[in-house]
């Protein structure tokens, strides 16, 4: 965290499931060149909770409804350049209700800067996770794994 900078007050869902084989993977999308996987995530507005701020934006940013929240993961603070912001992550365990998937392309909608952007989805391993953006990263390798893979 940077003193003096803005806090930044996001939300992010880690969607697990297993597949034929009994693996449990995780669901990251891209939808940038050249930039790392990521989680479907994104800012709480004012007014929302942290549980309201992750089921809208795991619409906007996938079309996917009926997903489990089973647990909070945690939160993490840390300071993000990119945005010039310090961030406050609210991370939750997410199971989906039915199978998903193994791959599908969903179009942003909402009124933030993903509307028309295209998330290309995917399900990763715990062995793929050096895939994976370091924001998210960090904290999966440091503390995540067990619930996500375990």
């Amino acid at each position: 965290m940077k003193a003096n900078k803005p806090l930044k007050r996001k939300s992010f869902g880690f969607i697990v499931q297993t597949d034929q084989m009994g693996r449990k993977k995780l669901l990251v999308y891209l939808n940038e060149p050249g930039v790392q996987f990521r989680l479907p995530g994104g800012n709480i507005e004012p007014g929302e909770t942290a549980e309201e701020a992750l089921y809208r934006e795991m619409l906007e940013e996938s079309g996917l409804t009926y997903l489990l929240m089973t647990k909070k993961l945690g939160v993490q603070y840390y300071y993000k350049a990119f945005i010039d912001s310090n961030v406050e992550r609210h991370d939750f365990l997410v199971i989906p209700d039915r199978k998903l998937p193994e791959k599908w392309e969903y179009i942003g909608t909402g009124d933030g800067g993903d509307q028309g952007s295209k998330f290309k989805y995917q399900w990763i391993t715990k062995d793929e996770i050096h895939l994976v953006d370091e924001e998210f990263r960090r904290d999966m390798i440091n503390s995540y794994l067990e619930e996500l893979f375990g």
